[in-house]
């Protein structure tokens, strides 16, 4: 991603280039998941509260992007993961209200794009179109069952979900300290049936980068990322529910070629 040259930024020149971004995210896991006990219908559970997992975890964070003066097309990724024991306040699968569990979640999220900037002198507004990549794999093991026999039930899926999104970017001039750019992304998506999935998904990304005037190929950056995804569906043949949220910061460099 990043802003063209503080010269094409004033102008409205078309730039070509190509830019990456390595760093390092701190994202807040919460939500909850629910998983059907033969047929007896899904209750959902807070991930935290019942299974013992949630809270900021950390992650390294990868973008790229390719500016080929018109279409835009970017990637990123980060995952999290963690562990831990919670009490069940209801049926999950096998489990029982009352079991003690230990649980593992893990959450990866990749996102890519193709959109076509439209040049509003330094605001440029691209619509196009993302695909976030979800793949979520969470387990809970009954703890207190002797010799490790206890049962262990899982939600484990790959979602791949396309939606039209925005972006919004707007370029400061370049002066004797440097140039900052502000970029905005917005996707929504409602859909039923969608790989076997019903649900709703919302992903919103919004970053500062300052490039100093000694160093214009390089910049920092911080951002925000919010993501939301909320479906139901059939895993290994057993009726699930999932309410995840990721939100939280972004945080490093990056250089353009």
């Amino acid at each position: 991603m990043l802003a063209r040259s503080a010269a094409c930024a004033s102008t409205g020149c078309s730039s070509v280039g190509v830019s990456g971004q390595a760093g390092y995210a701190f994202m807040n896991l919460g939500g909850g998941v629910g998983l059907d006990n033969a047929g007896a219908g899904v209750v959902e559970q807070g991930l935290e509260s019942a299974f013992g997992v949630g809270g900021t975890q950390g992650s390294p964070y990868l973008r790229g992007q390719v500016d080929a003066g018109g279409p835009v097309f970017s990637g990123s990724a980060f995952s999290v993961s963690e562990s831990g024991q919670g009490q069940l306040g209801d049926t999950f699968g096998g489990l029982l209200a009352g079991d003690v569990v230990v649980s593992e979640l893990e959450v990866g999220v990749a996102k890519v794009s193709a959109a076509y900037d439209f040049d509003f002198g330094p605001l440029k507004l691209a619509p196009g179109v993302m695909c976030d990549v979800i793949a979520i794999d969470f387990r809970a093991t009954d703890a207190l069952a002797p010799f490790g026999a206890g049962i262990t039930e899982s939600v484990d899926e790959t979602l791949v979900v396309p939606m039209p999104f925005l972006r919004a970017e707007f370029a400061t001039v370049g002066g004797p300290l440097g140039s900052l750019s502000a970029v905005g992304e917005v996707g929504y998506l409602e859909i039923s049936d969608l790989g076997g999935t019903d649900g709703a998904f919302f992903d919103v990304e919004a970053i500062l980068e300052y490039s100093p005037a000694m160093l214009p190929f390089a910049h920092a950056f911080i951002g925000y990322r919010y993501v939301d995804l909320d479906g139901s569906g059939d895993s290994g043949g057993d009726a699930f529910t999932v309410d995840v949220r990721l939100q939280g910061w972004t945080i490093g460099g990056g250089i353009r070629f």
